[in-house]
């Protein structure tokens, strides 16, 4: 029997109670001056009690109610199949090291044994069959995995934990909040790592947006970047392809950092849109060549833009950007400056020929303010309003289709409810001097931040100026998505846009964004960047009405790049139909392959899901039996989104991390027939095969201390001493 000590004070408090009545009981016996004995019974119950104070535990063997669970959990990933252990696959060699003899019978001796493997989804599995299984799974889920086995051990009367067998290359970034999970529930994970450090072999393609827009018959440069990683000092064969055909073929020699940068000049569709991609092709070392191949569609938006300036504070960047418009032969322009509530001057500039005149021409009826396809507010816009002008404005956005850009961050000063209502952001008080712009993920996605042919987006922002001036937000509106912040963390919303009916409102939020336009020596590529933000600002806000000239339905796509996990969503929108008649049907393509999906009703709107599909291209087709047109056609990609084959070297940090945050412990091979040594060790340092009972809590301790007072009194009574 083992006694533990578990004192419900600490130690100080517990001597000093000791000590005073021991200090006691030696002043007694000095002022008595006899009765010497009765210093020894005194000294005995003080004694007693101090073991009474201490409250020793004992520790008794705790019966087990049979066997305690241990779950095997086998990693199946494709990863597992890399012949890295003494020229064994990993799977083969953990398969072959967990159902030899003389191990497996040890842990079915002392565990309710129970075999899963696992890739995207755990599945039992019998010892046996593990020496037949080849691994060829997408993912490795291990946080899943694990989640669901510690669930399910919680059941249990008794449990030994988790055997994870695994290289550790999860495909889930939440593996860790799995073994705290499992530290909570006193789960034990035991971590075996098979495999080495791999260098990764690959060759992919990366694009700035999977969506490029131009006006009608205009040359525009298309890019991407080529990378390699294990692959040095050696030149790729690039295709690139219009549709299906191969258009051109070049040899390309990525630089010192991996990367290349490739474009190719190709013509805009008329109308509608066409798709254009950039292929590596296959090198014999690739694991994974899935992503060696990445799409752009290429979109007309019309021939021109219609676009009103408006500015009530003058500034630099106003006139830097009235100059990059006039110098585009898309762009019809109507710049207004208010100099004073009296004072206006006007610029007119289409086809080349600018008119100056000093005219107020903000639109005054909504005929004139529908004429133009943007309107771009500076700072003091609430000048130009007057009773009709918000009328107007909410008009022009919200069912014309038009869009509002507040190109200077706040455009008013104080409170103006008429512009605040369009607005996506919130704003706060001050401003910071400078910052530089970071796109969102959902930024890179649009075509904005395609700036430059040299170097990659952050490369080139980060050479390009800061911008100053930018005003502080307090966060963005419930419906608007954020494009690009501040590259400090925390810092203030740099770009926004919500819908607003059928239009867009976005903000810019910077005075500074002229610098961009302002060349000086060896900054050229800053003007190239400034004029290509705005052309496809412009571009993008166009392209971004709902419904086609003519058209009652619209649909559109989620997204034009879906993972091979992500299920495609469409929106069907509909104007001035009978929606009891209207029944539309959706047909989704790949080769030989084809899915009918049928649309069910959502709000104003119809709403359509099917998938997840494996990877490649998709035609979509929409059949409207009443409405224009009658067929709409888009096309989406599917990229396969497991890294499982790019990234083939073990991990064993995140192995050893697994083990030591549930509690368990790293094993090798020759551990797992020691496991049910392990497991005890794990249990008696956590008290799991005692149970404690108190050892002062006796009939016969209360007598004790009971008959030795009394002794002390019938002895102190017969030397007359009470």
């Amino acid at each position: 029997m083992n006694l533990i000590w578990l004192p419900p004070w600490s130690a100080r408090a517990i001597t000093a109670i000791v000590t005073v009545l021991l200090l006691l009981a030696v002043i007694r016996w000095w002022r008595e001056r006899r009765g010497g004995a009765l210093l020894v019974f005194r000294a005995i119950v003080v004694i007693g009690l101090l073991f009474v104070m201490l409250n020793p535990q004992k520790l008794l063997p705790r019966e087990r109610e049979g066997k305690p669970k241990l779950l095997v959990l086998v990693d199946s990933s494709a990863s597992m199949a890399t012949r890295d252990v003494a020229g064994e696959s990993r799977f083969a060699k953990a398969a072959q090291a967990l159902t030899q003899s003389a191990t497996l019978a040890t842990l079915q001796r002392e565990f309710d044994l129970e075999f899963r493997e696992f890739d995207r989804d755990s599945r039992a599995i019998a010892p046996e069959d593990l020496l037949r299984h080849t691994p060829v799974g997408e993912n490795s889920e291990i946080a899943g995995a694990l989640m669901t086995g510690v669930s399910d051990l919680a059941s249990a009367k008794t449990q030994a934990g988790i055997l994870l067998v695994s290289d550790g290359r999860a495909t889930s970034p939440d593996a860790l909040e799995a073994a705290q999970m499992a530290r909570a529930r006193a789960v034990p994970l035991w971590t075996w790592t098979l495999g080495g450090p791999i260098a990764r072999q690959d060759l992919w393609i990366e694009t700035a947006s999977s969506e490029a827009l131009s006006f009608s018959g205009s040359e525009v440069e298309l890019t991407a970047n080529l990378r390699q990683a294990g692959l040095p000092n050696r030149s790729f064969k690039v295709e690139v392809l219009k549709g299906d055909t191969v258009i051109e073929t070049r040899e390309v020699l990525p630089g010192t950092n991996g990367t290349a940068r490739i474009s190719a000049r190709v013509t805009a569709p008329a109308s509608g849109e066409q798709r254009y991609a950039f292929r590596a092709l296959p090198q014999p070392e690739e694991a994974d060549t899935a992503n060696n191949e990445r799409a752009i569609f290429l979109r007309s938006v019309g021939e021109k833009v219609r676009v009103l300036i408006a500015e009530g504070q003058p500034h630099w960047d106003t006139k830097f950007l009235v100059q990059a418009l006039k110098n585009s032969p898309n762009v019809d322009l109507t710049a207004v400056y208010r100099l004073n509530p009296s004072r206006y001057v006007a610029i007119v500039s289409t086809l080349g020929n600018e008119t100056r005149v000093e005219m107020d021409l903000f639109p005054r009826t909504q005929q004139v303010m529908n004429s133009f396809d943007i309107i771009l507010l500076g700072r003091g816009a609430e000048g130009f309003f007057d009773d009709q002008t918000e009328s107007l404005l909410t008009e022009f956005v919200s069912k014309r289709g038009g869009s509002i850009v507040f190109a200077r961050g706040k455009p008013y000063g104080g409170r103006f409810q008429p512009l605040a209502k369009l607005e996506p952001l919130a704003w706060g008080s001050g401003s910071t001097p400078t910052a530089r712009l970071k796109p969102t993920d959902a930024g890179k996605d649009t075509p904005l931040f395609d700036l430059g042919p040299a170097g990659t987006l952050d490369e080139l922002l980060e050479r390009l100026p800061a911008m100053d001036q930018v005003s502080v937000t307090l966060g963005e509106k419930p419906l608007a998505v954020v494009l690009a912040a501040a590259a400090d963390q925390d810092g203030p919303v740099m770009v926004a846009y919500q819908r607003y009916g059928q239009g867009k409102a976005i903000s810019l939020n910077a005075s500074g964004l002229w610098r961009w336009a302002f060349r000086e020596t060896g900054q050229e590529e800053s003007e190239v960047a400034y004029g290509r933000f705005w052309v496809s600002l412009l571009q993008w806000l166009l392209s971004g009405n709902q419904f086609l000239p003519g058209a009652d339905v619209s649909l559109t796509s989620a997204r034009r790049y879906y993972s091979s996990e992500q299920p495609m969503q469409f929106l069907i929108s509909t104007r001035n139909l009978d929606r009891g008649i209207y029944a539309p049907k959706i047909t989704i393509t790949n080769g030989t392959r084809s899915m009918e999906v049928e649309p069910r009703p959502r709000g104003e709107s119809f709403v359509a899901e099917a998938g997840p599909f494996p990877a490649g291209a998709y035609q979509v087709t929409l059949r409207n039996n009443v409405g224009q047109p009658p067929e709409l056609t888009q096309t989406v990609e599917v990229l396969g989104s497991s890294v499982e084959k790019r990234e083939l070297g073990a991990d064993p940090e995140t192995m050893r991390q697994l083990a030591e945050i549930s509690g368990g412990k790293i094993l090798r091979e020759s551990d797992v027939s020691r496991l049910p040594e392990l497991v005890r060790q794990w249990e008696i340092a956590r008290q799991l095969t005692h149970r404690q009972e108190t050892a002062w809590d006796k009939w016969w301790v209360l007598t004790g201390l009971l008959a030795l007072l009394g002794v002390e009194w019938w002895l102190r009574r017969r030397e007359g001493l009470l």
